[in-house]
């Protein structure tokens, strides 16, 4: 007899980071590494993973897994590898990092459903009435209730009074394991268990099924089985254990995927683009070409998509495929039809938009190789390659390549990074303005620094300039006499531009049409009521909006703390730029482009033909556009974001700055950039207006090493929020001073704990938050086992510190 064999299952459920749980493993499911399953958890059914099959399990009695969710492995184990890495260095549970790798639709949850069982007799003294009540409805219903339902007649504590009936035998629990959500393409099979059904009393009709399923000796389908068996006769053998039943996968509709642009067009390398390409190819003909992670550092303009394309066409030849991860696909559309262009039905494209019909079957055409290129945002890092060759990925300085909302709290380009040396494939990071961390890591040596220092025009293949830059002290305007939003260089600069039949970019990192609405009478400025900030005024819905939880109301008449009328709209917005353009420069024809705008696609579209004379955005008009005619930038102002208090604010800054002024003079016409400041000698704004990354850099990293921040220490930032703010910062006391304590019995001296204080905003959708800050070597070893309280979070490499 063969021995039982074991899984360490990572299972949906509340538990320890890398934590797994031992099942035995039923003779008549083949289960492997990387299969979803159900299994039983305390009272309840829920899915698991196999990570690893073993002979001997970790406790001495083991519950047995019921039934696979899908009939084969979902995970490859390059992608086992790196779950479990995400699990320990994001500090997350193993389902959960795992849950990133997993097709769309696989979040089921089993039914459970509750008949009564009249037989039994109970005297009920130890249930409530409400308990009592939901019993009696539930004995009038022949078919029995939803759990969820029954649950709902009880009221609270109805877990435990459930449990307590069906351990009684008061009611009985039927459990129904669903199929995946989206997968309505999937056809059930049996296969033979050989189990001996010597002591099974089974009917002529079942006896007769089983022989034809060990006859055929191959997968024999269920609709078959009910039509020539009748139906509820292969559940009956399932039921004893005498056959398996398989869920496979039908083939599935591709999703397709337009393009404007019907040719590849293949431009002459400049001798930087060629010695750059050079290098990567010696990584991808040689496996033990070191450091595997290119820096290609361009200005805009300079052709690294180019570089890009080119490089992941050296992998297609090789019969492989490549991930080309973007920050956001609606900031990039021009850089996807280029994709589509050089590998015309090959680009799967992973966003939010598809349906979640799409979004499951793209998953598994990926899985089946059907495409050569994968394109995405950070979710696109996960797709189910398994003939990885090359990652590429494109402005890797973006913030949003951090997961911030739900866990796992993963940096897309950390993961990225950790995956190609898993599977062994180069990694391709590339911006105009790097992250301050990665561009040290690049002259250190842990990446190799590939350089692109000149611009090249817009379909030329030759090298142009880029766009001068005017730096317009807004205090001096003030002084003047000027108080338009626009600086009077700006506003000529504005008209001679449409006057020539050009185009225009005017930036401003805000929407609505006012940033504040602010008494005039006591100075008391409108804010949310679930967030401690302002709301801002959109003048085309005539309401106010709170940008952080979306809360929409009225625009108010009279002030709540003074009961004044004198109520002030300050500040500016894109929509109060597009009224100030038209007053300025009427009949200009004027589009708006942030995340108000109802269809970008058509907002871009008639940018291209040159129809737009004027482009008012917020930062989706500051990166993937190439617009040949745009000849003008315009920073309205470039100071929001400069003062936050968070170690990176002057790189985001520059980096801002920078990408919006390589919108201009990206054709055969010299750009012009205005940049509108009330602080023109602060070090980010002189390096933007010098478009000088070296001068950024420089003093970024002199500053960090002065103060020990990232690169030269690791970070962890700990967010405690709760709906008393009295409790929040009770909680962030007193985790200070147990982290404090905890460094000091160490004798960690490096260990530096910033903090607590108040978040930033204070408080979020109704929540109150503070937070502190973790800074120093080795962090993850130093937090390793700490318990921390279940009203914060943990984010390790943060993106910011608000």
């Amino acid at each position: 007899m063969a021995s039982l064999r074991y899984a360490e299952v990572a299972v949906d459920a509340a538990v320890g980071h890398s934590r797994t749980f031992s099942y035995s493993v039923p003779p008549r499911f083949t289960v492997e590494p990387g299969q979803l399953v159900w299994v039983p958890f305390g009272r309840r059914v829920i899915q698991g993973l196999v990570v690893e099959l073993v002979d001997t399990p970790n406790v001495s009695e083991t519950r047995a897994i019921l039934h696979p969710v899908e009939p084969s492995p979902l995970i490859s184990s390059d992608h086992l590898r790196l779950g479990h890495w995400i699990s320990d260095h994001y500090r997350c549970s193993l389902f959960t990092a795992m849950s990133l790798l997993l097709p769309p639709g696989f979040g089921n949850q089993v039914r459970s459903r509750l008949t009564a069982v009249h037989e039994v007799e109970f005297d009920g003294e130890d249930l409530k009435p409400e308990t009592l009540e939901a019993l009696s409805a539930l004995k009038v219903k022949k078919t029995g209730l939803d759990e969820r339902e029954f649950s709902k007649l009880i009221g609270s504590g109805s877990a435990k009074d459930i449990a307590r009936m069906v351990d009684r035998g008061l009611v009985r629990r039927q459990l129904t394991m669903p199929r995946p959500r989206l997968a309505p393409k999937y056809e059930a099979f049996l296969t033979p268990s050989f189990s001996k059904e010597a002591y099974l009393s089974l009917s002529h009709r079942q006896e007769s099924l089983l022989a034809a399923i060990r006859e055929k000796n191959a997968l024999y389908p269920a609709t078959l089985a009910n039509k020539k068996y009748g139906n509820g006769v292969a559940q009956a053998l399932f039921n004893k254990g005498l056959v398996g039943m398989e869920w496979v996968r039908l083939d599935a509709a591709t999703v397709s995927r337009p393009t404007r642009m019907d040719v590849r067009r293949m431009h002459t390398l400049t001798e930087h683009q060629g010695q750059a390409l050079r290098k990567i190819r010696e990584a991808l003909d040689d496996p033990e070409v070191r450091p595997r992670s290119f820096l290609l550092h361009g200005i805009t303009g300079s052709g690294k998509t180019e570089v890009y394309l080119r490089a992941i066409g050296e992998v297609v030849g090789k019969g492989k495929q490549a991930i080309f991860m973007v920050p956001e696909i609606s900031l990039t559309p021009q850089t996807l039809e280029r994709v589509n262009a050089w590998f015309p039905g090959r680009v799967a494209l992973l966003h939010s938009g598809l349906t979640a019909r799409q979004q499951f079957d793209q998953w598994w055409d990926i899985r089946e190789g059907k495409y050569d290129v994968i394109v995405g945002p950070r979710s696109s890092l996960f797709a189910p390659v398994l003939n990885l060759g090359l990652i590429v990925i494109d402005e890797e300085h973006e913030w949003t390549y951090k997961q911030i909302e739900t866990h796992p709290l993963y940096h897309a380009r950390v993961s990225a990074l950790k995956l190609g040396h898993i599977t062994g494939s180069p990694v391709l990071l590339g911006s105009a303005t790097p992250d301050v961390e990665t561009y040290h890591a690049a002259t250190t040596g842990r990446h190799t620094l590939l350089e692109l220092p000149e611009r090249v025009s817009a379909g030329q293949d030759r090298v142009s300039r880029l766009a001068a830059v005017e730096v317009c002290d807004m205090r001096k305007e003030l002084r003047e006499g000027n108080r338009s939003i626009f600086s009077r260089v700006l506003t000529q600069s504005l008209k001679d531009c449409v006057g020539a039949g050009q185009q225009a970019i005017l930036f401003l990192n805000r929407r609505g049409a006012s940033s504040i609405v602010q008494c005039r009478d006591c100075g008391h400025v409108i804010t949310c009521r679930s967030c401690s900030i302002s709301l801002t005024y959109h003048s085309n819905q005539d309401s106010l909006l709170c940008h952080v939880c979306n809360r929409r109301t009225r625009v108010t008449t009279t002030c709540p703390a003074c009961n004044g009328a004198h109520i002030r709209q300050l500040g500016a917005g894109t929509q109060r730029v597009v009224e100030e353009v038209l007053t300025l420069l009427p009949g200009t024809i004027v589009d708006r482009l942030d995340t108000d705008a109802r269809n970008t696609e058509d907002t871009m579209d008639r940018l291209v033909r040159g129809d737009t004379q004027v482009l008012v955005g917020t930062q989706m008009v500051a990166k993937g556009l190439d617009i040949p005619n745009v000849t003008l930038v315009g920073v309205v102002l470039a100071d929001i974001g400069l003062y936050l208090p968070d170690f990176r604010a002057g790189e985001r800054a520059f980096g801002l700055l920078c990408q919006v002024a390589g919108r201009a003079g990206r054709g055969e016409h010299l750009g012009k950039v205005v940049v509108q400041t009330y602080n023109p000698t602060h070090y980010a704004i002189r390096a933007a207006a010098a478009q000088n990354y070296s001068d950024l850099y420089q003093y970024e990293i002199a500053s960090r090493r002065e103060l020990g921040s990232p690169p030269f220490n690791e970070m962890v930032h700990v967010v405690f929020q709760d709906r008393s703010n009295v409790q929040a910062s009770r909680l962030a006391t007193e985790t200070t001073q147990m982290l404090t304590q905890r460094a000091e019995s160490q004798g960690l001296t490096d260990i530096e704990i910033i903090g607590p204080a108040p978040g930033m905003p204070s408080r979020i959708r109704g929540r109150y938050r503070w937070h502190l800050s973790l800074r120093g070597p080795r962090l993850l070893t130093f937090i390793e086992g700490i318990e921390f309280p279940g009203a914060c979070t943990v984010d390790v490499d943060p993106v910011h510190v608000l």
